[in-house]
């Protein structure tokens, strides 16, 4: 009986990495499914569960999605739960947002530059043919 312990302690050991090794992949799937249901928006392509092919036409706050299974020019709309969404198959980039930079003070400077430039060049267009016609 002394001698036995150490059979318990390798069998505990044992049991301990089986589960360690059956949640951290669950864990991992379950991240990667909770982003994938994040990333849902409208005009995205998506399989569902039951293998329908189709693009998201509008998501819903109740975490329901309208989806059009159809064509084009003959749309079919269904309504699926998002846990229903098998596969991502084309995911729409979300649109860049470009900030707006306002015109720094100096242009408008320089463009009273060029225009005196302008109407001096203009002077001297015209004084030049004047002197022609002499």
């Amino acid at each position: 009986m002394g001698g036995s312990w150490w059979i318990y302690i390798v069998i505990g050991v044992i049991l301990v990495a089986m589960i360690l090794l059956t949640i951290i992949p669950q864990k991992k799937r379950q991240k990667q499914q909770q982003e994938m249901m994040n990333s849902l928006t409208v005009g995205t392509k998506i399989m569902t569960i039951g293998r329908l092919v189709g693009k998201i036409t509008q998501v819903n706050a109740d975490n329901t999605l309208y989806v059009n299974v159809g064509t084009e020019l003959n749309p079919t709309i269904i309504v699926i739960d998002k846990n229903a969404v098998g596969l991502v198959l084309e995911n729409v980039a979300a649109p860049v947002v470009t900030p707006v930079e306002e015109p720094a003070k100096a242009e408008p400077e320089q463009e009273e530059i060029f225009e005196e430039a302008k109407d001096s060049n203009d002077d001297v267009a015209v004084e030049d043919l004047t002197d022609d016609k002499k």
